[in-house]
């Protein structure tokens, strides 16, 4: 019976342990001109964006899947081209941009246009 309560204990331990182990936090470029509350504002929506990258985006693109935490390193010309197709309706835009609304679809492509990549740019 103690051998029981023991384990019970360490899971919990565990688990309390885990909870509390900060996340990575995700870095962005933000212009120098952006202050104050402006870039508190910003910075808020490219987090919200990051949340629906999660949800529409990550099943495809590898983001938080089965422990890599990682985002593919999408170029500036690539978010281009998919915001303007997304902004054509190109029926040949990518399935998930056509289901998702044009508001989260624009916070996705901004959280993708500032965030930091791991090379620093």
């Amino acid at each position: 019976m103690k051998k029981h309560i023991t384990v019970i204990l360490l899971i919990i331990f565990y688990l309390a342990i885990a909870k509390c182990t900060p996340q990575k936090q995700t870095a962005y470029v933000v212009p120098p001109e952006y202050t104050g509350q402006t870039r508190e504002n910003l910075v808020k929506m490219l987090e919200h964006g990051q949340k629906l990258y999660r949800i529409h985006c990550s099943p495809c693109h590898g983001i938080f899947t089965k422990g890599k935490d990682s985002i593919p390193n999408f170029s500036k010309t690539q978010i281009e081209a998919y915001k303007s197709s997304a902004l054509l309706d190109d029926p040949k835009n990518h399935a998930v941009a056509q289901k998702i609304r044009a508001e989260d679809l624009d916070m996705i492509l901004q959280f993708l246009s500032f965030r930091k990549l791991p090379d620093g740019k």
